[in-house]
């Protein structure tokens, strides 16, 4: 890769992970630990993710299981669930939560398929916000004349073949996610 490319791809590699950590939390109806391990639990005096807290399993496919490090977090971590607004109730088992996964309604996959296209959509304007970003950084350079016009068209070139790629990637995971959401 260009070394002139290299902070944009970066950026847009970051832009990929969020969206894909965005797309896992969305549930096709089968039990899987990425559903709820970045869900914002109050603990320590702090906000710590909820696989930093305690162990998640999936025993069955339409069950998860929390198993806290911390029986005096269980509280928060129980509230923290329940806030997500997953549409998943916590039962409380010790320092074991248990989670049962409800099938999904056809009207909740409809919603979920909705909030899949929005994450799409976020993924792909952040992407070319990126590009949009380095052109203009680029385009003071060439206007400052430290770089020469057919320079500013090849870096445009090759960040353009970059975002068109990563775009299509952003696609491949909603699809694949999207047939996962379809699927009863």
């Amino acid at each position: 890769m260009d070394p002139i490319l290299t902070a944009s791809s970066e950026e847009i590699e970051a832009a990929l992970h969020h969206f894909t950590m965005e797309v896992a939390g969305i549930r096709a109806g089968r039990a899987n630990p990425s559903l709820i391990e970045n869900i914002p639990v109050s603990a320590y005096g702090g906000v710590m993710k909820l696989n930093e807290l305690g162990n998640i399993s999936a025993p069955q496919p339409t069950l998860l299981t929390v198993s806290v490090w911390d029986a005096s977090i269980l509280d928060n971590v129980i509230k923290a669930i329940q806030e997500a607004n997953l549409g998943l109730n916590p039962s409380n088992e010790g320092i074991l939560i248990r989670l049962p996964i409800p099938s999904l309604t056809a009207e909740r996959r409809e919603e979920f398929i909705k909030l899949l296209h929005q994450k799409i959509e976020q993924a792909r304007v952040e992407i070319r916000q990126i590009r949009g970003d380095f052109r203009n950084g680029w385009k003071k350079e060439q206007d400052n004349g430290q770089i020469s016009e057919d320079e500013f068209f090849r870096r445009e070139r090759l960040l353009q073949e970059l975002v068109d790629k990563k775009i299509m990637e952003v696609e491949q995971i909603g699809k694949s996610k999207e047939e996962a959401l379809t699927q009863i």
